[in-house]
């Protein structure tokens, strides 16, 4: 009986090993398929980080070129410029501005017409009254 309990116990202590192993190596290779996708996380987000910042320095540099277009925009579009360049260029010069009166001339029987006080007394007139 010794012997047959001795074969018994040895039997159970191998299949105690078979099953321990099992989850540990199962455990591992959870454990090395996390490491794995997490690097992949981590490599994918460093590409995506790098992705950005290179479209953000584009929009500083398109934004500083936009400031210097303005500038040389206003620069050519400016009344002094406009001045100079007719003055130089195409030879013009300022008039001398004078007032012109024109004399109103009023026939003999002809009525100057009423002015209007706006949409107030056409409207009235419409209907016959008369606003002052």
């Amino acid at each position: 009986m010794v012997n047959r309990n001795n074969k018994s116990n040895q039997s159970g202590r191998n299949n105690q090993k078979r099953a321990s192993s099992k989850p540990f190596f199962t455990l591992a290779a959870l454990l090395f398929a996390a490491l794995v996708g997490l690097g992949f996380f981590r490599f994918s987000a460093a590409q995506l980080e790098y992705r950005l910042s290179s479209i953000e320095r584009s929009i500083e540099r398109y934004t500083a070129e936009e400031v210097e277009l303005k500038q040389s925009l206003s620069g050519l579009t400016s009344p002094i410029r406009i001045y100079s360049y007719c003055k130089d260029r195409l030879g013009m010069h300022t008039a001398k501005q004078e007032i012109v009166h024109i004399p109103r001339i009023l026939r003999a029987g002809a009525v100057e017409p009423e002015p209007q006080k706006g949409w107030h007394s056409s409207m009235f007139a419409f209907f016959g009254f008369k606003v002052n």
